[in-house]
């Protein structure tokens, strides 16, 4: 194969299919009666497709054989180390120390490694999108956020 994206398209092929083929397991039911595996089926069988189109899409492609080197040229792979970071000290963050605190200091610290906004519009967004966020989900959806350390003082 001369394309990475053949590749790719086998690998997304053999995903689709396996989630095509698990979703069975749940049940597919009919579209007039869906079962629980329906959602599932249905986006399995458009990831087979997809994978199809683009593996015989760069199959037909004229270009140059690519090298795997060549995906990551002139990407910021540092970034993309640091914010992989943040979210797993998030993730394991959240629970002790609550959600507006560490999701305030998630935003405020992704805005700053991957945004070139000043300080005062970081933490103006920041502010502004945990606030959305907890009206949007504890006030609208009555989802249970974690509380934190500082209990019920903050909200």
């Amino acid at each position: 194969m001369k394309h990475l994206d053949q590749y790719a398209g086998i690998f997304w092929l053999v995903v689709g299919g396996a989630v095509t083929f698990s979703s069975f397991y749940y049940g597919v039911g009919s579209p007039s009666e869906p079962g629980p595996g329906f959602i599932t089926f249905l986006a399995g069988g458009a990831l087979t497709v997809l994978s199809l189109i683009l593996f015989v899409a760069s199959a037909r492609s004229k270009s140059p054989f690519q090298r795997l080197s060549h995906l990551w040229a002139g990407l910021e792979t540092r970034k993309v180390v640091y914010i992989l970071g943040f979210l797993v000290v998030y993730t394991f963050l959240v629970g002790p120390v609550g959600f507006l605190i560490m999701t305030f200091l998630l935003l405020f610290l992704l805005f700053r490694v991957q945004g070139s906004y000043s300080l005062k519009n970081v933490l103006l967004l920041s502010a502004a999108a945990t606030v959305l966020s907890f009206i949007v989900f504890d006030q609208w959806l009555g989802v249970q956020l974690p509380r934190g350390f500082m209990g019920y003082l903050l909200f």
